[in-house]
């Protein structure tokens, strides 16, 4: 398992330990006590495994989703798929931002979140 001090990446996410939450954000709920932080369109996802305060920001750039996380209690963020995984990362208690690449797609030209 992966540890860090300030920032680290998972993939797609990047992830940083920051100071304060900012105040431009709303608060996510989830049906299964895990919440999803970065979306895979084959199910492979990136969760946090306990239970956590999750928020979105408001106004993001185009195509990018910007996540924000208030672990209490020591937690982890996996790739949920059983091959070809990502190493799992250590999140001791703070407040976290996850910011989940964009791409971008000549052919629509236009800018989204990044495909997994």
């Amino acid at each position: 398992m992966k540890t860090f001090k300030n920032t680290a990446a998972q993939g797609e996410i990047g992830i940083r330990r920051i100071a304060k939450l900012p105040s431009d954000v709303t608060p996510m709920k989830t049906a299964t006590g895990r919440h999803i932080i970065g979306h895979s369109e084959t199910g492979h996802h990136h969760v946090l495994e306990r239970p956590a305060k999750v928020f979105e920001a408001k106004a993001a750039t185009a195509g990018m989703r910007i996540l924000y996380a208030i672990i209490e209690d020591a937690n982890v963020l996996t790739h949920d798929r059983p091959f070809d995984t990502h190493e799992p990362i250590a999140l001791d208690p703070g407040i976290y931002e996850f910011r989940i690449g964009r791409e971008y797609d000549p052919y629509e030209a236009i800018a989204r979140r990044q495909a997994d």
